[in-house]
């Protein structure tokens, strides 16, 4: 049976027919592939970009795994306080502990989508004779590139036991930080779904902000806005306990270029000095809108007004545009559920070749990943099932 299939390693995704990767992706635009392609335009320093595409019958495709190489630190992507003390504390002896180079699949900018993806009308047996494919192809690459690990990024709730299932028991999979989602509640304006505390909430800061600040919408943000957005995004980044990645200006412009009719920045600035305080990088699905990166100018008096404020903004944008629900991703769980926030477990995926790293992963790495604390939901009760119900038909298997 496996002679049936052909097995293509390719360093450009220029080299996958754009029909063939809508073929296995559909038209999500955080798994399109002009977002993958402004990965790899950006051409991030250190970052190798690998792609397997698998076909049948030569032509016919049928399973496409993005993967990528680089230095990757474990600290940031810990979520134990415990963990990351340890580290720093041995790193003042040995500066380079817990940074391997790993063989990761997925995508190097943030989706919180796996991205390990079959033909999805496939039969179950197919299925699993490909993702043994898989299993065997990435394994072999990790090892031919002599990368320490392979990291399986992103994998959401609904998909674990799929992912446990075809990559077998030599995989660890530990829980990483949720991911967050605001659903929109059907001809209830937001934020008439929440309970009355948040919802005075909600009008107090967004009375703060009107009194100094305005929003307005660019949909061409290339050139000096897209260097602004840069530096504003690195003041987040510089202040991040977590960085899961580290971008550039040249992969913010791609997105522009590439994703132009479904990406735009939502910018908040001062009436009357003019001064941008915040930015924030949003696409567009048919049935969402992802806020994916935030650039900030921080001050005391006023950055909690204006960080709610941006995710009031993104809510009312998603109903002026008839979507069923933001995807905030991942981090600051108590501004988002106090804002209507649920929320979806993601996990991360460990295999090595290596007889000492793979003694790491099976027995010391579960002490890196300690769940945050993510608060209920704050929906009044009658609104409460119909708020789950818009996430849950889209597959979302919730904490809160």
């Amino acid at each position: 049976m496996l002679t049936e299939y052909d097995c293509r390693w390719s360093s450009s995704i220029q080299e996958i027919n754009p029909e063939d990767w809508e073929t296995i992706y559909g038209k999500d635009i955080i798994k399109s592939y002009g977002f993958l392609k402004s990965n790899e335009i950006a051409d991030f320093e250190g970052v190798e970009f690998h792609y397997l595409h698998i076909y049948k019958n030569e032509k016919d495709i049928i399973a496409i795994v993005p993967c990528f190489i680089y230095k990757m630190d474990l600290r940031n992507i810990a979520s134990s306080s415990k963990a990351k003390k340890i580290i720093r504390n041995i790193r003042k002896i040995f500066p380079s502990f817990l940074k391997f180079k790993a063989f990761v699949t997925g995508s190097y900018a943030a989706t919180c989508e796996h991205l390990i993806e079959i033909k999805e009308d496939l039969p179950a047996k197919e299925k699993d004779e490909i993702s043994r494919l898989i299993n065997k192809e990435i394994k072999n690459r990790c090892e031919k590139y002599k990368a320490n690990f392979i990291f399986i990024k992103d994998v959401r709730q609904r998909d674990i036991h799929k992912l446990e299932d075809r990559f077998g028991a030599d995989f660890k999979f530990f829980i990483s930080f949720p991911t967050t989602s605001i659903p929109l509640i059907p001809r209830i304006k937001y934020p008439g779904g929440l309970r009355k505390k948040n919802r005075k909430r909600y009008r107090l800061f967004k009375e703060k902000f009107e009194k100094s600040f305005e929003w307005k919408i660019v949909n061409d943000y290339q050139g000096e806005i897209s260097s602004q957005f840069t530096e504003l995004y690195q003041a987040v980044l510089d202040k991040a306990k977590n960085k899961f990645e580290f971008l550039n200006e040249k992969f913010f412009t791609a997105t522009n270029n590439l994703l132009n009719e479904k990406s735009f920045l939502l910018i908040a600035s001062n009436k009357e000095t003019k001064e941008t305080r915040v930015m924030v990088l949003i696409l567009e699905n048919d049935y969402n809108l992802i806020p994916l990166y935030m650039g900030f100018k921080y001050k005391n008096d006023d950055s909690k007004v204006i960080y709610l404020n941006t995710i009031f903004r993104t809510i009312e944008e998603a109903e002026m545009r008839n979507k069923e629900y933001v995807d905030f991703g991942q981090m600051s769980y108590y501004p988002k559920t106090m804002s209507g926030a649920l929320t979806e477990n993601i996990y991360y995926g460990f295999w090595s070749y290596k007889p000492l790293v793979r003694y790491f992963i099976n027995y010391v790495l579960k002490g890196f990943f300690t769940p945050p604390q993510v608060p209920e939901h704050v929906y009044m009760k009658e609104y409460a099932k119909t708020a789950h119900n818009v996430l849950e038909n889209r597959g979302f298997k919730l904490l809160n």
